[in-house]
């Protein structure tokens, strides 16, 4: 489904900000002048005088600031709290615009601003970005071990100071977005595989593509519906040289090399 959706702001039921009104805010800080924002925003001088007097009046501090004609003619610009208003609707509109694109793409969940962020918008250097929630927290002398449930049970581990653990409020039940870049991964088959342990991520998935050039090898696992995740991996391994599209293998990375980022 295609919605459209156009973003208002309102004050004690009365509308103060719509994407006329900022259009006209935008263009009275390109062009320095209320008539000429008008004309550009395509507006008549008097509805667009009328709409900054009520802006202005509804708002805490002033949005726009004018200066009457004299010889050198008048001027106007935004304060710093127009300026800010601008950017907060530019921003609710950018995250508006995520929810409608989110709702055609079944492998968002959309019940977490999080994991629409990780699959729509999040750009990381680390080429796997995991959507779970925090399981348990495991404390120790100068670190925690941090079990992250992603979709359909699977779990992994990630390692990080008990200072960040604090810092980034960590507690079960919080999501959380795990990064893990593909040269920490290696990929093993099912016949090979050994005794997992707290500080070691074996997860099992589905070989779905394998790509190599002269040094190295990417190989990407499907985890379940909608994860996935990808290993870059120095040409030579006996595993490697035996996978096929289609083999069932494990992503075997150490918890230590799992970054988690999340929302305040």
């Amino acid at each position: 489904m295609d919605f459209d959706a156009i973003l208002t702001l309102s004050q004690q039921g009365k509308m103060f900000a719509n994407p006329r009104r900022i259009a006209l805010l935008k263009a009275i800080a390109a062009t320095g002048s209320i008539s000429q924002g008008a004309k550009q925003a395509g507006i008549s001088y008097k509805a667009a005088y009328d709409a900054i007097k009520e802006m202005n009046n509804q708002s805490e501090s002033p949005l726009i600031e004018s200066e009457k004609g004299g010889k050198g003619g008048g001027g106007a610009s935004l304060t710093h709290h127009g300026q800010r208003l601008v950017q907060m609707y530019e921003l609710l509109d950018q995250i508006q615009s995520m929810g409608l694109e989110a709702l055609n793409d079944e492998s968002v969940p959309l019940h977490s601003l999080l994991g629409v962020m990780s699959k729509l918008s999040l750009q990381t250097s680390a080429r796997n970005q995991l959507f779970g929630t925090i399981e348990k927290i495991e404390n120790h002398a100068l670190h925690d071990l941090i079990t992250v449930v992603l979709q359909e049970g699977i779990k992994l581990t990630a390692t990080i100071t008990h200072g960040s653990t604090i810092r980034l409020d960590l507690h079960p039940g919080k999501e959380v977005v795990a990064l893990i870049k593909g040269p920490a991964i290696d990929i093993k088959l099912s016949s090979s595989l050994a005794k997992p342990t707290p500080e070691q991520n074996w997860l099992k998935g589905k070989v779905r593509d394998i790509a190599s050039d002269d040094h190295s090898v990417e190989v990407t696992l499907t985890l379940n519906h909608e994860d996935e995740i990808c290993a870059l991996i120095d040409k030579g391994s006996e595993d490697i040289t035996r996978l096929v599209i289609g083999d069932d293998a494990y992503a075997v990375f150490p918890s230590a090399q799992v970054i988690l980022a999340t929302l305040s």
